[in-house]
């Protein structure tokens, strides 16, 4: 952690609204669930599931990790970043227009105000490309994580600009491919592309390190680099060509570079010389348990058994499900406490060091709190995968419920680091 604390940190100023913005937006789909329980249980297509899925992606997940991203860069690549006045504009930019994409899809209108939204997102994404690939330039730092970084915003771009094609195609039909083989290959592009390879990126990097994990095999690590980054084009292609074969082959690739990463995270946590994980870890190490359930589906989905015919669209709908809000989200949530408490503190008591008696980072916010919110999480999201496959409104309102408990509990935590004033000791 005193890598984190190093001089080239981007002030606190950049970093926090990305996390405070990001909650609340996840305290907002939680309130969509639980008022509007049907959309879960319908084809994966509609407008509502279409508006909570961009909020949860954009709003929440990918305005998370823009933030720590412009943190963990200086750690990973030991260099400044680039600008953190692009980092400012690619907030603002992406707060504003994920909010009018949301808005458009919920009304499911497809004119001036879409594109005004999609145009916003493009820039600021533009922007944090431009960000991340001249802050990585600028470092010595050959390192296989860089090339994770550098590969999933090179995806991210060309995720929002595919959601764009897919907008204009909406309203100005010149593509002959169908909108739902279009929605599928947009959406795994982010999602293995853009959040899949950063995750891998950053967390073989500082999970090792969370850990205190040394002498950990990264050759697993490029073996999962280049499954994925053979196996996704070949499975985008593919999806636009509607040719089925390439995209299990697709999957035959990335799915054993995907089990290759975890293999090489197993290694680290057998190897760890940090027997005891705060709940930040718990969480986290519970998110890649949660991956093995989509990476099952994605097998079980193009298997065509004749039995699942019936239950194929509640299955395609729990699969993303639990990657957005099982894995992806578990993450998120566990890895805020490894990030934003020592963001809050090196800014409240950089210079006290050895001064006074100081807190520890963990200390700005309520394990017990903490704790709570994670078994709510558990219990809320296994019951919407549950009330999905069932296609059940009465299960999702209520997983909605217990997800809406779960992510009040993880807004007060983030309030309660982020307001937390220096102690008198």
């Amino acid at each position: 952690m005193n890598q984190i604390a190093s001089q080239n940190a981007p002030s606190p100023k950049v970093v926090v609204p990305h996390f405070v913005f990001g909650a609340l937006i996840w305290l907002g789909v939680t309130l969509l669930i639980v008022f509007n329980p049907d959309v879960f249980t319908q084809h994966y297509f509609n407008a509502e599931l279409l508006a909570i899925t961009h909020l949860l992606v954009l709003g929440w997940i990918t305005m998370v990790i823009f933030g720590a991203l412009y943190q963990l860069l200086p750690v990973i690549m030991e260099v400044k970043l680039y600008s953190e006045t692009l980092a400012k504009i690619a907030f603002v930019l992406l707060g504003i227009g994920t909010l009018l994409l949301a808005f458009t899809f919920w009304q499911f209108t497809f004119d001036t105000l879409m594109f005004i939204a999609g145009v916003l997102i493009v820039t600021s994404v533009g922007l944090f490309v431009v960000n991340v690939l001249f802050t990585a330039h600028s470092s010595n730092k050959k390192v296989i994580e860089r090339a994770f970084i550098i590969s999933s915003v090179i995806w991210l771009l060309f995720t929002v600009l595919a959601g764009l094609t897919l907008a204009i195609n909406l309203s100005y039909p010149f593509l002959k491919v169908s909108h739902v083989e279009l929605l599928k290959l947009h959406a795994h592009a982010g999602l293995v592309g853009w959040f899949v390879q950063l995750i891998i990126g950053v967390s073989s990097k500082l999970l090792p390190m969370f850990m205190v994990a040394h002498h950990v095999n990264t050759k697993k690590l490029n073996f999962t680099f280049y499954a994925i980054n053979i196996g996704l084009p070949i499975g985008i292609v593919s999806l636009f060509l509607e040719f089925k074969i390439g995209v299990v082959f697709s999957v035959a690739l990335v799915v054993p570079g995907i089990v290759s990463y975890l293999s090489f995270l197993v290694e680290a946590y057998k190897k760890r010389v940090k027997k005891q994980l705060d709940i930040g870890m718990k969480q986290s190490v519970l998110s890649f348990a949660i991956l093995v359930i989509p990476l099952f589906l994605a097998f079980t989905l193009l298997s065509n058994f004749n039995f699942l015919e019936t239950i194929t669209i509640p299955l395609s709908v729990a699969y993303g499900s639990a990657i957005v809000i099982g894995f992806i989200t578990s993450l998120v949530m566990g890895q805020t406490y490894k990030t934003l408490p020592f963001i809050v503190w090196l800014k409240v008591y950089r210079g006290k060091v050895g001064k006074v008696v100081l807190p520890l980072p963990k200390d700005l916010y309520s394990e017990k709190v903490a704790i709570a919110q994670v078994w709510l999480f558990v219990i809320g999201f296994g019951l919407l995968l549950i009330g999905i496959s069932a296609t059940s409104k009465t299960l999702v309102m209520i997983s909605g419920i217990l997800l809406l408990l779960s992510v009040a509990l993880y807004n007060f935590n983030i309030l309660k680091i982020v307001l937390h004033k220096p102690t008198n000791k």
